[in-house]
C-alpha cells in the first residue's frame, strides 16, 4: 500500500500542472450567455440563434452528407439537420431570455410561417404532375405533413439540454442575435408572400412573371431585412460592428459555398447557362442585404437618437 502511495504521489507532483488544468476545466461547465429581454426581442433573439445553428449545420452537412445514398434507409438530410439545430438552439436562447412564454411564441412563429406558406403548398398539390412526384406525394397529405415536423420535435427535446448549458447574463440586450433573427424572419416570412403574389395563378394556366419583377422582388427582400437588421444592431448591440461581422461571415460563406458555383458554372457555360442579367442581379441578394445593414448601421449610429441602455 505504501508503494502505491508513493507512486501516486509522485505521478501528482509530476503532472501537478496538467491535472490542476483538468481539473479546472471539469469544474467549469461551458456556458452560453444570454441577456434578460422583453418577449418581443427573446423571440428575435431565438429565431437569431437558429439562423446562426442552422448556416454553420448546413454547411457542415453538405461536406459531410455529400456521398449520393447506396441503401433504402434514409440518414436525415442536411435541411433535416439544419432544422433541428435551429430549433433546439432557438427555442433554448428565447426561453432563457424571457422564458417559456417566449418559446411558445417562437413555435407559433414557425406555425405562421408554415401557414403563409400554405397556399402555394395547396397549389402545387392541385397540379397531378408535381403531385404525383415522389418528392411531393409525402408533402401533400396531413401526416405527410406531420410526418416533416420530426425535426422540430427532436429538436424541441435538444432544447431542454441547451438551456441547462445557458446562463443568464448583465446584459440588457442580444444585439446580435436579434439583428440576425431579423435577417431570417424576414425572409421566412416574405418569400412566401412573394411566391404567394408573383405565382398568384393556377399552375396549367400560370404564366411565369417577368424576370425584372421577380428580381425587383428579390432586391427589395434584401433591402428590407437588411435596413431593419443595421437598424437593430446600432439600437441594441453593445459592438455593433462586431455583431455585423458575424453575420456577415455566416452570410457570406454560405453565399460562396452554396450559391457561387452555381454562377461560376453558369458562366463558364457558352450560353451562360441561361442566366441573364437580371439573374446575375438576383444571386446577389445576400450582398444587398449587407450592404443595406451596413448602411442603415453607420447613418442610425450617426443620428441623434438615443443610445440603447446596453451600450
Amino acid at each position: 500500500m505504501s508503494d502505491r502511495a508513493g507512486l501516486g504521489d509522485l505521478f501528482r507532483e509530476e503532472f501537478a500542472d496538467v491535472l490542476h488544468m483538468a481539473g479546472h476545466i471539469g469544474a467549469r461547465r461551458p456556458t452560453i450567455p444570454i441577456g434578460r429581454t422583453s418577449i418581443g426581442w427573446a423571440i428575435l433573439a431565438g429565431i437569431g440563434a437558429g439562423f446562426f445553428a442552422a448556416e454553420i449545420v448546413r454547411i457542415a452537412a453538405s461536406l459531410l452528407l455529400s456521398s449520393p445514398r447506396t441503401t433504402e434507409l434514409r440518414p436525415p438530410s442536411g435541411a433535416d439537420l439544419a432544422t433541428i439545430a435551429a430549433t433546439a438552439f432557438a427555442l433554448a436562447v428565447a426561453w432563457r431570455a424571457a422564458g417559456w412564454l417566449a418559446a411558445e411564441g417562437y413555435l407559433a412563429v414557425m406555425a405562421v410561417e408554415r401557414l403563409v406558406g400554405l397556399p402555394t403548398l395547396l397549389r402545387t398539390c392541385t397540379d397531378p404532375n408535381f403531385a404525383s412526384a415522389p418528392f411531393f406525394a409525402d408533402r401533400c397529405t396531413v401526416g405527410g405533413q406531420l410526418l416533416m415536423l420530426w425535426p422540430v420535435a427532436l429538436g424541441g427535446v435538444l432544447a431542454l439540454a441547451l438551456v441547462r448549458g445557458s446562463v443568464r447574463s448583465s446584459a440588457s440586450t442580444n444585439g446580435t442575435l436579434e439583428a440576425a433573427g431579423v435577417v431570417a424572419l424576414v425572409q421566412a416570412l416574405l418569400s412566401p408572400l412573394a411566391n404567394l403574389i408573383l405565382f398568384a395563378e393556377p399552375l396549367p394556366a400560370r404564366t411565369n412573371p417577368d424576370a425584372a419583377t421577380v428580381a425587383a422582388f428579390i432586391v427589395a427582400q434584401a433591402a428590407i431585412a437588411g435596413i431593419i437588421a443595421g437598424v437593430v444592431l446600432a439600437r441594441r448591440s453593445r459592438w455593433p460592428w462586431r455583431g455585423f461581422a458575424a453575420i456577415a461571415v455566416v452570410v457570406l460563406i454560405g453565399y460562396l459555398w452554396f450559391s457561387m458555383p452555381s454562377i461560376l458554372r453558369a458562366l463558364g457555360s457558352p450560353d451562360l447557362g441561361g442566366l441573364t442579367s437580371i439573374g446575375l442581379i438576383s444571386f446577389g441578394a445576400p450582398l444587398y442585404m449587407l450592404a443595406a445593414a451596413a448602411i442603415a448601421l453607420v447613418t442610425t449610429r450617426a443620428s441623434a437618437w438615443p443610445a440603447s441602455a446596453s451600450s
